[in-house]
């Protein structure tokens, strides 16, 4: 069976085959990006409080 790629590039003696993700609906991608979000919460929300205050203090001042 031949392989299919959404393209191909040569860099000096390495291959590169890039492949898109399938197809996905609307809700699909609604519920993947969810999933995201609430990960990235959870990531959050397990640092201790002292560095979300340092991390916050930091980007206010940008």
């Amino acid at each position: 069976m031949e392989e299919k790629y959404d393209a191909t590039y040569c860099l000096e003696n390495t291959i590169v085959h890039v492949v898109a993700p399938p197809s996905m609906t609307i809700a699909e991608k609604e519920r993947v990006l969810r999933e995201l979000y609430r990960h990235a919460w959870d990531i959050w929300n397990s640092l201790p409080v002292e560095e979300r205050l340092r991390i916050n203090a930091e980007y206010d001042r940008k």
